[in-house]
């Protein structure tokens, strides 16, 4: 079962663009089509982050993206793309301090 705002890929042509589940509507039978809200492209190994832009796609050709993106060691790539897409929930999770992580005096 899909949810909205869940990241994945796609691969469309030689390329694989990366996103996150914008909407899900019946475009056509019932769970076969969402619109899809990519915001980066995978190129050489290496993801490319670019101006968000929305399609609607098979949900069949939807990967999951969360190993890829637990592959990002540097979490700032990632808070900068939470505040672009405007992301508050995936924003307040990058960011939150992890148990004894605190900063002492």
């Amino acid at each position: 079962m899909l949810k909205m705002g869940e990241w994945k890929t796609i691969k469309i042509g030689d390329a694989t663009a990366i996103g996150y589940i914008s909407n899900i509507n019946n475009y056509s039978c019932p769970g076969d089509c969402v619109e899809f809200t990519k915001v980066g492209w995978i190129i050489g190994g290496i993801i490319e982050w670019r101006r968000p832009t929305q399609g609607i796609y098979e949900s069949n050709r939807l990967r999951s993206a969360v190993r890829l993106l637990d592959q990002y060691q540097d979490k700032t790539i990632l808070i900068d793309l939470a505040l672009a897409t405007r992301d508050k929930q995936w924003f307040e999770q990058l960011t939150q301090k992890r148990p004894g992580c605190e900063e002492t005096d």
